[in-house]
């Protein structure tokens, strides 16, 4: 997310990068830890989330929750927001699931996406997803148009204000100059700049 970071911060946005254990820690802790980071980040000021994959939840867990910072617009890459497939399969493998990790686990398509709350009304959200698997070895699990990780249909969201698919592969699609360009396009001027943006 660096690159983009750099370039959110040369258009006037203020940055924030989150690395997270992804692999060791559970979702309710990484949630808990990114939301002390925000809040001591944010102080007045409107925040906007830019997310890459399980962000995108970590997101959508954050704004329910309520947050005591002003809410932004929300960007969500490549997000798992119906589930993935892929780990409905690694959770029949017990060699796999303990690799993925706790977090990694609550993405199944019975887990927290699908139990999350819908989107509040007023929050402007876009989606952006990839068509490209330059890794293709799950691509027999996933729908035909996919990122080799995720399906672009699982991005969809009730609520979004946009949804696009770009040709781009899961790992590096927060470098893709559409996904960038959109996402410029949508934090500066919301919704009503999607149009010439790509996004529909």
């Amino acid at each position: 997310m660096e690159p983009l970071a750099r370039r959110l911060e040369a258009e006037g946005f203020c940055t924030l990068n989150i690395p997270y254990a992804s692999s060791r820690r559970p979702l309710d802790r990484i949630t808990r830890e990114v939301r002390e980071q925000v809040t001591e980040f944010a102080a007045d000021q409107a925040v906007h989330f830019v997310t890459h994959s399980l962000g995108g939840i970590i997101a959508r867990i954050l704004i329910a929750e309520s947050p005591p910072w002003r809410q932004g617009r929300l960007v969500m890459m490549a997000p798992p927001n119906a589930g993935s497939e892929i780990i409905d399969w690694i959770s029949r493998k017990p060699l796999l699931r303990a690799v993925i990790g706790p977090a990694g686990r609550s993405l199944a398509t019975d887990g927290v996406p699908g139990k999350l709350p819908a989107l509040p009304p007023e929050l402007e959200a876009i989606a952006i997803m990839g068509n490209r698997a330059s890794i293709p070895f799950f691509t027999k699990l996933l729908e035909s148009e996919n990122d080799g990780i995720v399906s672009a249909e699982r991005g969809k969201l009730a609520g979004l204000r946009g949804f696009s698919v770009v040709e781009a592969d899961h790992t590096f699609i927060q470098i893709h100059p559409d996904a960038v360009r959109q996402t410029l396009a949508f934090l500066k001027n919301g919704p009503g700049a999607l149009t010439s943006a790509g996004v529909h």
